[in-house]
């Protein structure tokens, strides 16, 4: 049997944590060997010892940082290196949702000597642009990508998502996992770039399927964009690679699919949510 570490970061959501560990022991045709749940410590200090007698009970690996101390990558790279001991990690986040109880055993299943990394697909369950741009980025059919296929692809080479995601630990551990890099953003791209300038392969695997979803503000949404323009900016390695046409081309199946439904609110929504995942963007590469 398949046997895994599951590391999940979770922050103030009593409820989505009791919902994803019980899901999680739900998963068959695999062995989950170590629960590493970073906790990020919230303002609300009744939620958090609920947590706390939670994780206890169920003996869940567990260390907390302050807001200030969280980093999507370094936070997660610690409870790699230092509380996982499986072969195999699966990341994910506090809120998905599993699809069906076969998820990890097909995500990890694609894991071998060459991939080395891969993540599942997303789905989103409200008829929003979130719901449209899911399908678009996590198409039906599951492929591997390699360093030949980056001129190919550019920055969409990189795609990938921690939000359900499996790594091999010890190739993790043999590119010295996020090297150095503080990120709040985009921890899952930066990963993607080493193990292929590695020559190491990742995959899509179609079939391994979680519901994630979010209902972000136009402001949400903006604040969101300015930190992954504001990323590109200070980290720097991605630059070289074309990512406007892919955009453009994403903006305009997201209206082609809502006229197609006949999606009255995704249609008044769309030039305004376009507009703040522009602006803040071009906003945060400044």
């Amino acid at each position: 049997m398949m046997i895994v570490d599951i590391v999940c970061p979770i922050y103030k959501n009593y409820e989505q944590l009791v919902s994803l560990y019980d899901a999680l022991n739900k998963q068959v045709d695999v062995k989950i060997n170590k629960f590493v749940f970073p906790m990020t410590i919230s303002d609300d200090e009744e939620i958090n010892n609920k947590i706390r007698e939670f994780i206890k009970d169920k003996k869940i690996i567990c260390f907390e940082v302050t807001k200030e101390e969280f980093s999507h990558s370094l936070t997660r790279e610690k409870a790699i290196k230092e509380y996982c001991e499986s072969e195999l990690v699966i990341l994910c986040s506090q809120d998905v949702v599993f699809f069906d109880q076969h998820a990890i055993n097909k995500l990890a299943s694609s894991i071998n000597d060459e991939v080395i990394y891969a993540y599942g697909k997303q789905i989103c369950k409200n008829h929003s642009i979130e719901r449209y741009i899911r399908k678009k980025n996590y198409p039906k059919v599951g492929y591997v990508v390699s360093k030949d296929d980056i001129e190919r692809m550019q920055l969409m080479a990189f795609f990938a998502s921690d939000a359900f995601s499996c790594l091999s630990r010890k190739h993790f551990l043999e590119l010295n996992g996020y090297q150095g890099y503080d990120v709040m953003f985009a921890e899952d791209m930066l990963y993607s770039k080493f193990v292929l300038d590695a020559g190491y392969k990742k995959a899509y695997v179609a079939e391994a399927v979680v519901a994630h979803s979010h209902k972000y503000k136009l402001k949400q949404l903006y604040n969101r964009y300015y930190e992954t323009g504001k990323f590109h900016k200070e980290i720097g390695l991605f630059n070289q690679y074309k990512s406007t046409d892919s955009g453009m081309k994403l903006a305009f199946y997201v209206l082609g699919q809502a006229l197609i439904h006949f999606n009255i609110p995704v249609l008044f929504r769309w030039l305004p949510d376009m507009a703040a995942r522009y602006l803040g963007m071009r906003k945060g590469k400044k």
